[in-house]
């Protein structure tokens, strides 16, 4: 039996008694919304605080989140819509979650598609929403993935070009969500200007430490290449001068086919990729079995999508540890 078929036979085997799970879809039942939107506050929202309160703020996930709460400092109080455990790209919000919206003198989301739960649940809200701002703006962006664009072209027929939603994993972009943060807190409560500016400076050093740590460590990497569970790292693969050659995933939750693995295992060999990310705190039984197989090591690297419910790491510390996991890796 060729190597080929080999390949073919122990990925079936191993998709057979891997669970699958359908994690896509939200399925928040309209009614809900209905009965939530109809008990919202009836004045609109002020474009400015006017009170000595902290400002009520609403971010979607993780890396938004801690940005915001970083640059307000005590003068913002921030609640994250994704809960501990959380997968961005299939949570289903629950009533608990549109409270939080019901609330909020502001949203802050990333943008770029990122949040697809966000739209269902200000369009359960109506037109008495908070104001939602998207601090991906300006932020450098890459192309998505072949296979993203065709797979979604019939859904996005009327957008440009698709990107990589995954900009929080540059440290230049972290730098622009810094300050579109900054920009957006100084307009609401302007009272607080100066406090605002001052953290984000902070912020905005600590992050130019950390592009600098990562650029300079990099010099030392022997491998370049790796293949990646799912494909939320080649932002920070190119700001770090690597490249990402296969991903397990074809879409984010997306079970990837015998045909689909084989292509990868092919592509590994070819390319002689020493080294697959996935994300913390384990891989999974698949991609495990196929770095057996490979004979390389699996590095855990993290998406910083999550909030962890076990820590309060902030975004300097999840990236440090990022660092030090593509230092490990790439240097042997």
């Amino acid at each position: 039996m060729s190597k080929t078929s080999k390949d073919m036979r122990k990925v079936e085997m191993l998709q057979n008694v891997r669970q699958t799970t359908n994690l896509r879809r939200v399925l928040l039942p309209i009614v809900v919304f209905l009965m939530i939107a109809s008990c919202a506050p009836r004045d609109e929202r002020a474009t400015a605080v006017t009170n000595s309160e902290p400002l009520r703020a609403v971010a979607t996930f993780f890396p938004v989140a801690d940005i915001v709460r970083q640059v307000g400092g005590n003068h913002v109080s921030v609640e994250t819509i994704l809960p501990p455990g959380g997968e961005l790209h299939s949570f289903a919000p629950t009533a608990k979650q549109m409270k939080l919206l019901q609330h909020a003198d502001v949203v802050f989301a990333l943008g770029l598609e990122a949040e697809p739960f966000l739209k269902t649940m200000l369009r359960g809200l109506g037109r008495r929403h908070p104001r939602v701002v998207e601090l991906a703006e300006g932020c450098w962006k890459l192309p998505a993935l072949a296979e993203h664009e065709h797979l979604h072209a019939h859904e996005e027929a009327h957008h440009e070009e698709l990107v990589d939603p995954h900009v929080w994993l540059s440290l230049r972009n972290a730098m622009r969500l810094a300050q579109n943060a900054r920009d957006t807190l100084v307009a609401l409560d302007p009272a607080h200007a100066d406090d605002y500016q001052r953290n984000a400076n902070r912020l905005i050093t600590q992050l130019r430490d950390l592009r600098h740590i990562l650029t300079e460590r990099a010099k030392a990497w022997k491998q370049k290449k790796f293949i990646a569970a799912h494909g939320a790292y080649r932002y920070l693969a190119e700001e770090a001068g690597l490249e990402q050659v296969a991903v397990f995933e074809p879409l984010p939750g997306v079970e990837p086919s015998a045909r689909w693995l084989r292509d990868l295992m092919d592509t590994a060999r070819r390319e002689r990729v020493q080294v697959i990310f996935a994300a913390p705190p384990a891989s999974s039984r698949l991609v495990e079995a196929v770095a057996a197989d490979l004979g390389v090591p699996v590095f855990p690297l993290d998406p910083m999508e999550q909030t962890w419910n076990h820590t309060e790491e902030s975004y300097q510390q999840r990236m440090m540890r990022n660092i030090n996991a593509l230092d490990r890796a790439m240097r042997r």
